[in-house]
């Protein structure tokens, strides 16, 4: 549950992010420097009054600290940055579907780590998602990209931050609180990314659906959506996490198509459920277990 609906509230912001592009005027690297560092002092608020262990003890672990820069800067700041950027250059659904390459990624991570074939439905899974992206970017016409080569590499960059991010910081959650691994390293993300962008002034223009749609992203599409998702690698393992995430494609294409007026082909639909349908196999499976 923790994975569904982290992977769902994603799915939204990305449609919130693209229409704050086309209609708000918002810059990538503004909407990322803020919403990481306002979605993680939230966080950290929320740790101090229901946890214990204070906020800073983090720091002096040593292990822990490069682990937690290392998830900062490579996972959080990495994998919203591509994400963004693939949006820019496509739109949120195509972007979404791209970034759910990741379990194919962690499939192959984990076996690799594991020194273990991965299982026959792992296989298939990946198999799917490889045939359904090389229909989605090509439109069916395997000779030609129906979408920017810049959007596609962007789209394959981010899928890998997502690998990272996935299977990176289990070894944290395993020792500290959530909202305190994932809200450190939304601020070591956005601090060094405003580093390169400061957030000196506000891009787009102020009105009541543009604040709305950022509001959305900071609440629920950045602190809600990576805490339940990173914490769900505390109970299942990251591979099986990764699988569940195709439910941010599918509610971003539902999204976009609703509130954006994106228009979905028929080969964009085919692409999109060959790469989806891996959740009805593992929820299946899990729910027999």
């Amino acid at each position: 549950m923790l994975a569904l609906t982290g992977s769902a509230f994603w799915g939204g912001s990305g449609v919130a992010a693209q229409y704050l592009f086309n209609y708000g005027g918002m810059t990538s690297e503004y909407l990322v420097v803020v919403r990481m560092i306002i979605a993680g002092i939230l966080l950290l608020a929320i740790d101090s009054f229901s946890n214990d262990v204070s906020i800073w003890k983090i720091w002096q672990d040593k292990a822990s600290r490069w682990r937690l820069l290392a998830f900062g800067f490579v996972g959080m700041l990495g994998v919203q940055y591509t994400y963004f950027v693939a949006i820019e250059y496509s739109d949120a659904p195509t972007a979404t579907i791209l970034q759910y390459l990741m379990p194919i990624i962690v499939i192959a991570w984990t076996a690799i780590t594991t020194k273990q074939l991965p299982a026959l439905k792992q296989v298939l899974t990946a198999c799917s998602a490889i045939f359904g992206t090389a229909i989605l970017v090509t439109h069916g016409n395997f000779t030609t990209l129906s979408i920017s080569t810049e959007a596609l590499l962007w789209g394959i960059i981010s899928a890998f931050a997502a690998a990272f991010y996935t299977c990176q910081p289990r070894w944290l959650l395993m020792r500290w609180p959530s909202t305190q691994v994932i809200g450190w390293a939304m601020i070591i993300g956005g601090i060094g990314m405003g580093c390169m962008y400061p957030p000196l002034e506000y891009p787009g223009t102020v009105d009541m659906m543009n604040m709305f749609a950022l509001g959305y992203l900071i609440v629920f599409g950045t602190a809600a959506a990576f805490w339940a998702y990173v914490t769900s690698t505390k109970y299942i393992q990251p591979s099986e996490a990764s699988i569940l995430n195709a439910t941010e494609p599918l509610t971003s294409v539902i999204f976009g198509v609703l509130l954006l007026g994106v228009v979905f082909q028929l080969p964009e639909i085919i692409g999109s459920l060959f790469i989806v349908i891996p959740i009805a196999m593992i929820t299946g499976k899990k729910s027999k277990d």
